[in-house]
C-alpha cells in the first residue's frame, strides 16, 4: 500500500526516462582504461534520484560484462558510510567491508588474494587513533601497531611494514589485475561534517588505489558547506581536487513531477464516487497552491505515504479535497498544520458579521492568522493564505469581508469539510469519536428508507448504543435537499413510529430536546413537497401505521395546529403558504390521532407514558371530553393509578443563578394542569394518607418524587410557577 521511498533497482522500474543518462554514466566507467585511481561524482539534491541512477548504471555494467571472463569482469563494492555512526570506525569499516566483498566466492582468485591484502592493510586503521588533516597520510606511527591484537591474522606482516610500503605493494598487485574495482559510496551528504571529511581523506590519501574507480553520490551544496566549516581552503575548491569527473543528476521537470503526482492521486482515488470531490473547488486548490508544494519525486512519495495512511482510515468520512490539502500542509509545513490544529475555534465555523469568535474580535483573530501564515517556509505567504482561505471560509471574513452565515454549517458537516466544527477534529485524530456516527453509516442507513422495517431496525440499534440523538442531529444535514423525494414518506413514517422510544435529550437553556429535533426533521422533509394533499397523505399514512409511538404523532399534529393559530399565546394563523396542511386536512389528522390515543388507553400503554399531560390536553382539545374523563376517572380509582397519574405531571424546570455558568434542574408539578382532569382538593387527602404508609416505601424513586412534589406545591414549599399559565398555552406539559 505504501511507497517506502526506496530507490529503484532496475531500469524496468524507471518512470522518469533516466535510463539513457544512467547508461551513459555506466559507459563512462566502463570506458576508463587507465591504471590511476579515478573519482566520479554524481551530484544531486536529496530526493533527486541519485541512488536510483547508480543502481541502473551498475545494472548496465553487469549486463555489459556478462560475456567477459571472470578475471576481466568489473568488481563492484558498495559502501554506505551512513551505516556507521561512530566516526572513528568509518575508515576502518570501509577497509573491512572492502576486503569482505572482494573475498566473495563468485569472484576470481585474484580478487580473493587482493581481499587478503586489503584486510592486512586495514589493520593499520583499527583503532583509528590519529585523525589526519587534509594532507596526504604517509605513515602512521608504529605506536598504533602496539594496540593491535597479537592474535589477528596478518599481524606479523602488518607490524613489519608501514602504510606506504603496504600501499605500494597493493598498487603493484592491482596493476597486474584486469578487473576494474568500482567502489560506490552513497549518502555521503547524510554524514556529520567530520565524517564527510574522513570520507574524502579516505579517497584522496588512503584508498586511492590503482585500477580503482570511485563513484560518489551526494548533494554538492551540502558537502561544500560542510567542508567550508572544516577546511582552511574553500570546500568547493577542495571538492574539485578530489572529484575528477563530475556528473549532475538531470533535473526532473516540474511538469514531470506534477504528472507523477496526478497519476498517483488518480490511482488512489479511482474508486471514489465522482460526487465526492467537487472538481472546481479541487481545481482551485490544486492550481493556486497545492501543486507548488512538490519539488521532486521524494516529495511526491513522502506525501503519498502520509495520504495513503489517512485515506484508509477516513476516506469515507471526510471531504476529499480538504483531506488532500491538509495532508500536504502536514507533510510540508508542519508548523502551520499544528497552528491550525491547536486553534480549532479560530479556524472552524463561521465568523458572523456582527461578532467575533471565541470572545475575540476581528483584529485579534487576524493577528493569529497572520502569525501562523507567516511561518510558511514552503509557499509564499500570499499563496498559503489563499490555500487556507479555501479550506476555512472564516478567513474570508477577516481578509476580504465576505461573511458566511450559520446556515452553511449543516452543509459543511454533511460534506465532511474541515471548516465544520463537528468534523474538524476528525482530520487530526483520523478516527470517529466514540459515540459519534460516521457519514458513511448515516448514508447507509438513509439508503434503507425504501425498506421501512430495516430502517426502523437501524434506528433502534442506534438508540440502544446511545447514538440516536447524534444521528438525528446529523440527519438535518440531509433533509433539505439530499434525501430523494421518493424516500421521504418512508422516513417520516418510521420517525413517527419510533420517536417515543428515543431519549428525551438534555434539558437546559442551551440544549435541544429530542422531540424538537424530530419536529424540525418532519417539517423540513414535508416541506420538500409543495402540494398540501401530498403532505396530508404522508402524515395520514404515518399515523395509521404508527404502533410504537403516540406522543410523536400528537406532537406533530399540535405543531400543525399552531400554524393555524389554534394554540400558543398569539393564536394567529400563519400565511397560507406556510401551512403544512389545510384546515379540513388538519381536522382529519386530529381525529386520526384521537383514535390512536383511544387504542393506547385500551391496551394500558397510555397511563405510564412520559408525556401523558401533553397527550391528554390534545385528546381533550380534539376528541370527546367524556372519553377523556372516563379514562382519567378509571385510572385514579385506586391509589396506584392516582400516583402514576400525578407523577405524569412531574416536570423539570431549569433555573440559573447570577454568576453561574450552568442551570440547576428543579422538579415541579403544575397543579392547574392536573386540575383540568381531576379535583386536586378531593385527591389531596388520599395522597397525604399514602405518604405515611408502607405503600409509599414500595413506590419507585420517580413516584416518590411526584408525591412529595405534589404535596410540597400544595403546601407552598415549592412555588407553582405554572399557576398563571393558561391550559391552551401548554405545548408539551
Amino acid at each position: 500500500m505504501f511507497n517506502p521511498d526506496q530507490p529503484i533497482q532496475s531500469s524496468e522500474q524507471d518512470i522518469l526516462n533516466r535510463v539513457p543518462f544512467a547508461q551513459s554514466f555506466a559507459e563512462a566507467i566502463l570506458n576508463y582504461t587507465e591504471k590511476e585511481c579515478l573519482v566520479l561524482g554524481l551530484f544531486g539534491a536529496w530526493g533527486s534520484g541519485k541512488t536510483s541512477i547508480i543502481n541502473m548504471a551498475l545494472e548496465h555494467i553487469v549486463i555489459s560484462s556478462r560475456e567477459k571472463l571472470g578475471e576481466e569482469k568489473p568488481i563492484i563494492v558498495k559502501f554506505n558510510p551512513w551505516n556507521y555512526a561512530d566516526q572513528n570506525q568509518l575508515i576502518t569499516q570501509f577497509f573491512k567491508e572492502f576486503s569482505v566483498q572482494l573475498k566473495r566466492t563468485d569472484y576470481a582468485s585474484g580478487a580473493k588474494e587482493l581481499g587478503e591484502k586489503i584486510e592486512t592493510y586495514s589493520k593499520l586503521f583499527d583503532p583509528l587513533v590519529l585523525i589526519p588533516t587534509a594532507g596526504p597520510i604517509f605513515k602512521i606511527v608504529s605506536v598504533l601497531l602496539g594496540v593491535l591484537g597479537h592474535g589477528m591474522k596478518g599481524w606479523g606482516e602488518a607490524k613489519s611494514k608501514d602504510l606506504e610500503t603496504l600501499k605500494k605493494e597493493l598498487n603493484a598487485f592491482l596493476d597486474k589485475q584486469n578487473n576494474k574495482i568500482i567502489i560506490v559510496i552513497d549518502d555521503i551528504d547524510r554524514l556529520s561534517d567530520i565524517e564527510i571529511r574522513h570520507v574524502f581523506q579516505l579517497i584522496k590519501s588512503v584508498g586511492d588505489f590503482h585500477n580503482t574507480i570511485y563513484v560518489l553520490a551526494f548533494d554538492k551544496n551540502v558537502i561544500s558547506k560542510a567542508l567550508d566549516r572544516l577546511q582552511e581552503e574553500q570546500g568547493l575548491v577542495y571538492l574539485e581536487k578530489v572529484v575528477q569527473v563530475p556528473f549532475e543528476v538531470p533535473l526532473i521537470s516540474k511538469q514531470r513531477v506534477e504528472q507523477l503526482l496526478l497519476s498517483q492521486l488518480n490511482e488512489l482515488l479511482e474508486d471514489l464516487p465522482q460526487e465526492r470531490i467537487e472538481p472546481v473547488r479541487w481545481g482551485n486548490i490544486y492550481h493556486s497552491s497545492f501543486k507548488h508544494l512538490f519539488r521532486n519525486i521524494r516529495d511526491v512519495n513522502r506525501y503519498l505515504n502520509h495520504l495513503k495512511f489517512s485515506w484508509r482510515l477516513v476516506k469515507d468520512e471526510l471531504d476529499t479535497a480538504d483531506l488532500l490539502a491538509i495532508t500536504a500542509i502536514q507533510v510540508f509545513t508542519p508548523t502551520i498544520y499544528y497552528g491550525i490544529r491547536d486553534n480549532k475555534g479560530v479556524f472552524s465555523g463561521v465568523f458572523e458579521s456582527g461578532g467575533g469568535t471565541e470572545g475575540q474580535n476581528k483584529e485579534q483573530v487576524k493577528s493569529i492568522y497572520d502569525e501562523i501564515i507567516n511561518s510558511s517556509t514552503t509557499l509564499p505567504q500570499m499563496k498559503m493564505r489563499e490555500l487556507l482561505t479555501m479550506l476555512f471560509p472564516k478567513l474570508e471574513a477577516i481578509y476580504s469581508n465576505v461573511h458566511y452565515g450559520s446556515n452553511f454549517l449543516n452543509q459543511w458537516r454533511r460534506e465532511g469539510r474541515i471548516c465544520s466544527p463537528d468534523v474538524f477534529d476528525t482530520f487530526f485524530r483520523l478516527s470517529i469519536q466514540e459515540g459519534d456516527i460516521s457519514r458513511i453509516e448515516i448514508e447507509a442507513i438513509l439508503s434503507l428508507a425504501n425498506e421501512p422495517d430495516k430502517l426502523s431496525g437501524e434506528l433502534l440499534r442506534l438508540n440502544e448504543d446511545g447514538r440516536i440523538i447524534r444521528f438525528l442531529e446529523r440527519l438535518e444535514d440531509y433533509t433539505r435537499e439530499t434525501i430523494p423525494l421518493e424516500n421521504i414518506e418512508s422516513l417520516i413514517t418510521v420517525l413517527i413510529d419510533t420517536g417515543d422510544l428515543f431519549p428525551e435529550g438534555d434539558i437546559g437553556f442551551l440544549s435541544t430536546r429530542t422531540d424538537m429535533r424530530i419536529l424540525r426533521i418532519l417539517y423540513q422533509l414535508s416541506r420538500r413537497f409543495e402540494n398540501k394533499e401530498k403532505r396530508f397523505n404522508i402524515f395520514k399514512n404515518a399515523i395509521e401505521k404508527a404502533k410504537r409511538s403516540i406522543y410523536t404523532l400528537v406532537d406533530e399534529i399540535s405543531v400543525q395546529g399552531q400554524q393555524h393559530g389554534k394554540y400558543g399565546l398569539k393564536k394567529q394563523a400563519e400565511p397560507e403558504e406556510r401551512l403544512t396542511v389545510n384546515a379540513r386536512q388538519l381536522e382529519e389528522l386530529e381525529q386520526l390521532a384521537c383514535n390512536r390515543i383511544i387504542e393506547w388507553t385500551k391496551d394500558g400503554r397510555l397511563l405510564g407514558h412520559r408525556d401523558l399531560p401533553s397527550i391528554l390536553f390534545r385528546w381533550k382539545e380534539w376528541g370527546n371530553l367524556d372519553d377523556v374523563n372516563e379514562f382519567v376517572n378509571q385510572v385514579i380509582q385506586d391509589d396506584e393509578g392516582l400516583v402514576i397519574f400525578i407523577t405524569g405531571f412531574l416536570s423539570p424546570v431549569t433555573s440559573q443563578g447570577v454568576g453561574s455558568y450552568v442551570g440547576r434542574i428543579n422538579w415541579q408539578i403544575n397543579l392547574k394542569s392536573i386540575g383540568n382532569f381531576i379535583d386536586v382538593k378531593k385527591v389531596e387527602p388520599r395522597i397525604r394518607s399514602l405518604i405515611s404508609t408502607s405503600k409509599f416505601e414500595s413506590l419507585d424513586e420517580r413516584q416518590k418524587l411526584g408525591v412529595t412534589t405534589f404535596l410540597d406545591t400544595i403546601d407552598g414549599k415549592i412555588k407553582d410557577t405554572f399557576q398563571d399559565i393558561d391550559e391552551n398555552s401548554q405545548e408539551r406539559g
